[in-house]
């Protein structure tokens, strides 16, 4: 038991996409797939990883709970990504960002070091595209979602902003699983539209570990994920 105290921990903090809801997908029988779960295998005993995500959480609520679900644990690191909901229910990127950004601090002060992650995009259901245009990533899309689209962009260039400006990683999951000219979530990603498939959890996982935490715990079965979509 003394050796696995002294493991390496790595907090996943989050709403639902660190949960690993995975909405209609995950309604055909499947269980939540966090993409901790595939970092906790790719360690092989060398780090452990505990999950701490809820469904339909605003970063304000993530704030909350930071002290208790991430600092009085006492991690070596922190992976932080919310905004989704917040986007969702209206309100604005940089009242987003300053949440986001409370928590880095909060892990900096506490000696944890935080990682953060883009927002994903989103894929609406078809038939979206114009008449005459075949499929929703080459033809025009409806406003919505654009707009949706033109909010995530914009929140994530100040998640990256603010990451630059605390010296501290940031995982672009927006870029890494969108395809298309217009930025859409990938097909092969998408459970629901708004949520990850299990491929797509293991791709957010796959670039966690690559980015993070491949040169601290070693080589791993994530060399064989899938790649990225064009």
């Amino acid at each position: 038991m003394e050796n696995q105290t002294r493991r390496p921990l790595v907090i996943c903090f989050g709403d639902s996409l660190t949960a690993g809801y995975r909405g209609t997908d995950g309604l055909l029988g499947g269980s939540d797939v966090p993409y901790g779960g595939f970092l906790q295998k790719w360690m092989e005993g060398r780090g452990r990883v505990v999950v701490r995500g809820l469904c339909g959480e605003l970063t304000a609520d993530m704030v909350k709970r930071f002290t208790r679900d991430v600092v009085n644990l006492k991690p070596d690191y922190t992976v932080i990504l919310g905004g989704t909901n917040d986007l969702g229910w209206g309100i604005v990127p940089s009242v987003i960002v300053q949440n986001v950004t409370r928590m880095y601090h909060l892990a900096l002060e506490a000696h944890i070091q935080p990682v953060g992650v883009t927002v994903p995009s989103i894929r609406p259901e078809e038939p979206l595209s114009a008449p005459g245009v075949s499929g929703i990533s080459d033809g025009p899309l409806p406003e919505w979602v654009r707009s949706h689209i033109s909010s995530r962009l914009l929140l994530n260039r100040l998640i990256e902003a603010a990451c630059f400006a605390q010296k501290i990683p940031c995982v672009d999951l927006f870029s890494e699983t969108a395809e298309g000219p217009h930025h859409l979530l990938a097909a092969s990603f998408s459970s629901d539209g708004l949520h990850l498939s299990r491929e797509g959890y293991e791709r957010f996982a796959k670039i966690v570990w690559e980015q993070v935490f491949a040169a601290q715990f070693g080589g791993c079965g994530a060399t064989q994920g899938k790649p990225r979509p064009s």
